[in-house]
């Protein structure tokens, strides 16, 4: 370059600001730093800059606002973002909406020459994210769900404009005038700082108050020193003697963690036998009964074969063989007759031919059953024949336990679409129908899939699925789908080939990645291959239907 290219960093804390600075300008950049949005807005309004590299959490207005700001107005100039709050989701939101890409702090110097120095060479592609998307993209902080203009409605644009991460108004206060003799060292109206007029010379090389450090020391050296073998537990630091003293060994002895005492079961059982003045006589540990009590009722014999289930354990003796009885199939075998022994195949394999035979032609005359068209797991029947006998709305509204429960706001869209007069009910049913979305889901998990398609079937989207990679092609290759729902991992599957092949057969298709190994990598990677959303599992059915929902208002 012939003159150095300008770069704007933002973050509200002074130290970033300065280290960045420190970085880049022995890179030959020129730095200029802002210690909120508003004051680098105010700057870049009057000087160009070649870059943004922003925070992300700020007070005020943060980084994705901020972002979403500058794209708009110098659509040109090239961003990156930078955060200690890390996250797939702003990960993603930073780079639809313009970003380069995404550092996460900590980092070290040669990471951020390194991700600055590809993005001033074109290295880095920005996403191509539609005018609409970059509109209604929420751009609040991750770690303040709020919309902001809610929370002001409620309590005013001042008290918002103060929040900060831990959701609390962070307000400045500023003393009116510097208080005689204060240490900014110590914090404090200091003696040393009255006597010398200055920061003593200790605390100014160690960033130590020595008083408030002598001070802890005696506090230390006056504590009373626990004797630690002498607590019941590490976890119940109470001393031993002190606590028998009040409840008696046998309570202390027999402390949990939680502070209950529990006397051990056998402990218990001699307790009762000494009581009851005899020796104890229990069956068995599962069946804490008294031996001779169970024989005085029900008899000797009965005691004497009870098992663990406490039921008898009675040996059946056959007076005689049954004719032709085979042991290797428990049965009266006809080849048996026939030869007079068992079969030579059941001799070998100590499996009786016939019974194998049986239960091979079973298997075969049985039709095994489409698990990707089943309602779900726990309900395991065909969707469409379920929907050929009692309807569509009924069967998309199925519960667990068999019911049918319709949904609130469905119940009560359909009960004002009923007192409507009957031709604008019918024209807004048509209007209804005609919204119905195509969605394909792609998951070799068949439970999550199933349950996905569940959720979404219950909005009256059309659902496709898909559990391999082939299956998935096809499907791409034949169907056009407004959203697609996309595992990261699936068996056979090479990297990012089935994104790929979404964006190459239907760049109109709208992509949310759902994937149980999550990652701020493959968040950025995703996003510049055009993906509006990126789900970790497990993830809940209500933010399933949000994740559809903002896709399809994405669609072009």
């Amino acid at each position: 370059m012939d003159t150095a290219a300008r770069v704007m960093v933002v973050d509200d804390e002074r130290g970033i600001c300065q280290n960045v600075e420190k970085i880049l300008s022995r890179s030959h950049y020129e730095v200029v730093c802002a210690l909120s949005a508003a004051e680098a807005l105010e700057r870049m309004r009057r000087e160009p800059f070649e870059m943004l590299i922003s925070d992300i959490v700020m007070p005020e207005m943060n980084g994705l606002e901020l972002l979403k700001q500058v794209k708009k107005e110098w659509p040109a100039t090239k961003a990156l973002m930078m955060t200690a709050y890390a996250s797939t989701d702003t990960a993603l939101k930073a780079i639809r909406l313009g970003a380069l890409d995404y550092v996460a702090k900590p980092f070290t110097p040669d990471e951020l020459r390194a991700t600055v120095g590809k993005a001033f060479a074109g290295e880095l592609t920005p996403a191509a994210a539609s005018d609409a998307e970059i509109e209604a993209m929420e751009v609040i902080d991750l770690d303040i769900p709020f919309d902001p203009a809610e929370v002001a409605r409620a309590t005013g644009e001042a008290y918002v404009k103060t929040l900060g991460p831990s959701d609390m108004p962070v307000i400045e206060v500023k003393i009116s005038e510097k208080v005689e003799n204060y240490c900014e060292v110590g914090e404090m109206v200091c003696d040393i700082f009255k006597k010398l007029g200055a920061t003593c010379k200790a605390g100014t090389k160690s960033h130590a108050c020595p008083q408030k450090k002598a001070s802890k020391k005696g506090k230390a050296a006056a504590a009373e020193t626990v004797d630690v073998a002498q607590l019941v537990g590490i976890d119940m630091p109470f001393r031993y003697d002190e606590v028998v003293a009040i409840t008696g060994p046998e309570y202390v002895q027999n402390l949990q963690h939680e502070g209950v005492s529990f006397v051990p079961y056998d402990e218990l059982k001699q307790n009762v036998a000494r009581m009851l003045g005899h020796e104890q006589g229990d069956i068995d540990v599962d069946m804490p009964f008294n031996r001779d009590e169970v024989e005085a009722a029900v008899g000797a014999s009965f005691a004497r074969n009870l098992g663990p289930s406490d039921m008898p354990l009675v040996e059946v003796n056959l007076p005689e063989a049954a004719a032709h009885f085979c042991s290797v199939g428990e049965m009266v075998c006809d080849i048996f007759k026939k030869l007079g022994a068992s079969c030579k195949a059941g001799t070998k394999s100590g499996v009786c031919p016939q019974k194998k035979g049986s239960k091979k032609g079973k298997a075969a005359a049985s039709t095994a059953p489409d698990v990707a068209r089943l309602i779900g797991i726990d309900m395991p029947f065909d969707f469409e024949e379920v929907v050929a006998a009692v309807g569509r709305e009924y069967a998309m509204n199925l519960q667990p336990d068999g019911l049918s429960v319709l949904p609130y706001a469905q119940l009560k869209e359909k009960w004002a679409r009923s007192a409507l007069p009957e031709a604008v009910a019918t024209s807004v049913g048509t209007a209804a129908g005609a919204a119905e979305r195509r969605m394909l889901v792609i998951d070799d998990e068949v439970a999550v899939n199933n349950n996905i398609r569940k959720i979404l079937a219950r909005k009256e989207y059309r659902v496709d699925q898909a559990v391999t990679r082939d299956e998935a092609l096809e499907r791409i290759a034949k169907t056009p789908y407004d959203v697609v729902m996309l595992d990261l991992r699936i068996p056979g599957v090479k990297g990012l080939e089935l994104l790929e092949a979404i964006r190459r057969q239907q760049p109109a298709a709208r992509v949310v990645i759902i994937t149980g190994y999550a990652s701020i990598e493959t968040a950025v990677q995703t996003a510049r291959m055009g993906a509006v959303a990126y789900l970790p599992k497990p993830f809940t059915p209500k933010e399933i239907r949000g994740a559809a929902e903002n896709a399809l208002r994405f669609a072009a």
